[in-house]
């Protein structure tokens, strides 16, 4: 198995947010290596080349809008109301 196919696979089992850490570091990685380009239009290939990238591997696919936004509601106390801690 090639690299970048095994990085990928390890990839797509990630909870969705860890992805979006990963696509930050490796974001990083290329700016502090200097792979940075200085020219705004060459930025911009990049970056829509990387959006292109990850637009292909949908990673929302597996996501339930609707699952998420309860999810979502649950972590967070209402106004005026309490949380009630499971333990």
């Amino acid at each position: 198995m090639k690299l970048d196919q095994a990085i990928k696979q390890h990839l797509e089992k990630l909870p969705l947010m860890l992805q979006g850490e990963v696509l930050d570091y490796v974001l990083y990685l290329e700016q502090k290596t200097g792979k940075q380009s200085s020219t705004d239009s060459e930025r911009r290939k990049r970056l829509a080349s990387a959006l292109e990238k990850t637009a292909a591997m949908n990673p929302y696919a597996k996501v339930d809008p609707a699952v998420w936004v309860r999810e979502q509601r649950d972590e967070r106390a209402l106004h005026n109301r309490s949380i009630t801690l499971p333990f």
